[in-house]
This record gives structure tokens, C-alpha cells and sequence, in this order.
């Protein structure tokens, strides 16, 4: 490989955390591409769930890690795919739902385990709390859609809803905000709500001492 090519995927690997912080929100604007774009909402969504993939892959320092983001997005996106075309199977439903809860899942501890590395308060120390904080509300949206699967009258939900509406009430619960204009109603929901509530909490509280731990220590060097 020539200087050039290294020096330039070096760059990229410096701005890794930052990539993925941009894909995964880029991610959460799904329904918005889709009413600006003249694409079909297949095509949007493939797209936006291609990038995270590429880019949250960017996290992971082994092969046999990066290996494992790529083997479980592409199962991800073939079972999107495969929705998109038989919206009635819930058997291929299913496996969306799975695929993707084990890829964040992925993206998740890879994205810990790398931050854990980090000694100094830099760039990457930053973005990298803010990129799990929407790994989270991507799972809980997730899990949220499993629920409403199992039972339909899990939630009350607003008048021509989407899958993204669980999204949506994924991070409204784990910044405790309530809007009310999504109500979960079984005990199964209520629950997942309530522990969505309560890990939002802890996430910041854990995020803001160890960050202040940090500073605390990089400044008594």
C-alpha cells in the first residue's frame, strides 16, 4: 500500500468514533430522508443501515470483530431487504428484528471495550459515550418493536405510526421526557419502559462521573 493510501486511512480511522456518531444519526433520520427524497423508502432505508454498518465497523480493531459486524449486517440487510418485498412474513420479520438487536448489540460491547482503551480525555473519549447513548435508544427501539410484535395492543400509538415510532419512544423513555403521545399499556411494555427510564439515567450518571474522573486525573499529572 503506497504512503499516500495509508496516510488517508489513517485520517479516517482517527475520525472513526465521529464517522459512526454521524451514520447512526443520520440513521435515526430515516423517516425524514424518506418524505424530502423522491427514493423509495426500501432504498433509504437500505442505504442508511449500510452506512452504520460500514462505519460502526470502523470501531472494531480485531479482523475477527470486523468479521463479525460485516456477517451480521449483511444478514441484517438481506433480511430488510427480504421485508420490504414479503411485508406479511412474520418469520422473515423476526429475523430483522433479531439481526439487528445482535448487530447494536455488537456495535455495542466493541464500542465499550474501545473505550475502555482510552487513558486521555480526547476526541474519541467524547463522541464515543455520545455514539452508545444512541446505540441504546436504537436497541430499545428495537426491543420496543418486539413487544408491539408479540402483542399488538402492547402501546397506544398515534394515528399512522411506523416502525420508527418505537425508535422515537425508545429515546423519549431513556431521557425520561414523556410526551404521552405513545403510551405503553401491557405489564411487558411497562417494564421495558421502566428499565429504559432507569439505564438512561444510570448511562449519563456513569458517562459524566467517569468523564469527570478523567479530567480530574489528567489534570493532577
Amino acid at each position: 500500500m503506497e504512503l499516500p493510501a495509508i496516510m488517508n486511512w489513517n485520517k479516517v480511522t482517527q475520525y472513526k468514533y465521529l464517522i459512526a456518531l454521524l451514520a447512526a444519526f443520520n440513521f435515526l433520520l430515516t423517516p425524514l430522508h424518506i418524505a424530502l427524497s423522491h427514493l423509495s423508502a426500501s432504498y433509504v432505508v437500505v442505504i442508511n443501515y449500510t452506512l452504520v454498518i460500514l462505519s460502526s465497523a470502523l470501531l472494531a480493531s480485531t479482523k475477527l470483530a470486523k468479521l463479525t459486524t460485516y456477517v451480521i449486517g449483511f444478514l441484517t440487510l438481506m433480511a430488510i431487504w427480504l421485508e420490504l418485498s414479503n411485508a406479511d412474513s412474520n418469520p422473515i420479520f423476526i429475523c430483522r428484528l433479531a439481526f439487528s438487536f445482535l448487530l447494536f448489540t455488537c456495535f455495542s460491547v466493541i464500542l465499550i471495550r474501545q473505550l475502555l482503551k482510552i487513558k486521555d480525555i480526547n476526541l474519541q473519549f467524547i463522541l464515543g459515550p455520545l455514539l452508545g447513548f444512541l446505540y441504546l435508544g436504537i436497541i430499545g427501539g428495537i426491543l420496543f418493536e418486539s413487544i408491539h410484535f408479540l402483542d399488538p395492543n402492547s402501546f397506544q400509538l398515534v394515528k399512522g405510526f411506523s416502525g420508527f415510532s418505537f425508535y422515537y419512544f425508545s429515546f423519549i423513555s431513556i431521557t425520561t421526557v414523556g410526551y404521552g403521545d405513545i403510551t405503553p399499556l401491557t405489564a411487558p411494555a411497562q417494564s421495558l419502559t421502566l428499565v429504559m427510564n432507569i439505564i438512561g439515567q444510570f448511562y449519563l450518571a456513569i458517562v459524566i462521573g467517569v468523564f469527570v474522573g478523567k479530567y480530574i486525573n489528567t489534570k493532577s499529572k
